[in-house]
């Protein structure tokens, strides 16, 4: 488990497994030299690996989680042309002596498949709420737009939480702990948010899918094909970036290859993405 340090905050990535597509069926426009010399893409099939990253919080004694992974198996995303081994993080958070009790906050970047499937825990009594002492936290817009939908992973995954009474809806700005804030960041989705981390005079974000790979920081005029408005994807990106680096953010992306971490820095008047401790 990585840990990093923002004064008192201390931020762990936990993995719940990883997928496996093309690049190209992901970001046509990716140059596959560049994002390959990066990390995490296969120069010679394409193929980029994409880790499902959650990160632990801990912040004035209380803990968060920043996503739920994809859950006990690939779901609606096997039949997108994904692939890879899922459904690791109840067991990276047991290793981590993290119970389901201990969650205070579970905080949401947005509602895609892969960012809830651990909400709820199937056994023969059906589905329960995984965290069952948590606030299950949704940006409004975000909620807005799924809770009206007749989507099935909405439909299985979200409304239990929903049900129980545990799921709160909130504005840009949000603060679940001290130092931690909600920053919009739409167009992957309605009410995407990436995550601000801050504390002892350091900084951080935790991007969700405002970027799917270091190279959309480096270049972020790329569009995913899976962001719902392309456009305003990439100019909240553009604004992403600008704010990583006029504030020397320490960058942690929900699906960049191991470390999962490192900074946007400045080669010759060029973005370059730069690992941590690299």
């Amino acid at each position: 488990m990585q840990r990093l340090t923002f004064g008192s905050i201390t931020v762990d990535a936990v993995i719940d497994g990883e997928l496996g597509a093309p690049l190209a069926s992901m970001l046509p426009t990716a140059d596959l030299v560049r994002f390959a010399a990066i990390g995490g893409v296969d120069s010679a099939t394409g193929v980029a690996t994409l880790p499902l990253t959650t990160f632990v919080i801990r912040s004035a004694g209380k803990l968060a989680l920043v996503d739920t992974g994809i859950g006990p198996d690939l779901g609606s995303l096997g039949g997108a042309g994904f692939s890879g081994a899922v459904g690791h993080l109840p067991g990276a958070l047991r290793g981590a002596g993290i119970a389901p009790g201990d969650v205070d906050f579970v905080v949401f970047t947005h509602l895609h498949a892969d960012h809830i499937g651990w909400n709820v825990t199937i056994d023969g009594d059906g589905a329960k709420v995984t965290f069952p002492n948590a606030r299950y936290i949704v940006h409004r817009p975000e909620w807005a737009f799924w809770s009206g939908t007749k989507s099935k992973d909405i439909s299985r995954l979200m409304r239990p939480v929903e049900a129980s009474g545990q799921l709160d809806v909130v504005d840009d700005g949000f603060e679940p702990l001290p130092g931690v804030t909600l920053l919009s960041t739409p167009g992957h989705t309605a009410g995407h948010v990436s995550v601000l981390v801050a504390g002892g005079g350091a900084g951080g974000v935790i991007t969700g899918d405002a970027a799917h790979h270091p190279g959309e920081l480096e270049e972020p005029t790329i569009a995913a094909v899976f962001d719902a408005d392309p456009a305003l994807a990439v100019a909240s990106r553009i604004a992403l970036v600008k704010r990583i680096e006029a504030d020397g953010l320490t960058v942690m992306g929900g699906h960049f290859p191991a470390p999962s971490t490192g900074q946007v820095v400045r080669v010759e008047a060029r973005r370059t993405w730069r690992w941590l401790g690299a």
